[in-house]
């Protein structure tokens, strides 16, 4: 009796005639036929995609000289207060209140980073100087 088993391009033969007989040993791939060079299908070469381009925020020069104005008043009071001038406002809200520009007390309080407290100490101030600008 024969029994072969293939694994994995492996070939397991077991023979039998009284006495077992284990041989082991690797299967030999059927040889790949040549296909000529005309009949390979051709890939299409990578086509480059345009970046996609992002317009810069526009500034303008009033923009900038509200927010050196703010920042000016920021540095003030931090000064008297004896404090960081990030405790006051942080630069990224005197940029929220260039960019809004709000006329109220309720509509500078909706900024982030001005809270119910700052708001009291330093609403009026801030929007004296946004009204002016």
């Amino acid at each position: 009796m024969k029994v072969e088993l293939r694994l994995a391009g492996q070939v397991l033969v077991i023979e039998s005639e009284g006495a077992v007989t284990v041989q082991f040993r690797a299967e030999v791939p059927a040889p790949v036929a040549a296909v000529p060079v005309a009949e390979v299908p051709t890939v299409p070469a990578v086509v480059p995609v345009a970046p996609v381009l992002v317009p810069a925020p526009v500034t303008h020069d009033c923009d900038d000289v509200l927010f050196k104005q703010l920042s000016n008043l920021r540095r003030e009071l931090a000064n008297a207060a004896k404090v960081p001038p990030y405790v006051v406002f942080h630069d990224k809200t005197l940029k929220e209140m260039v960019e809004q520009m709000p006329a109220d007390l309720q509509t500078l309080g909706a900024i982030p980073g001005v809270g119910a407290s700052k708001l009291e100490k330093y609403g009026e101030l801030f929007l004296s100087v946004i009204k002016g600008a």
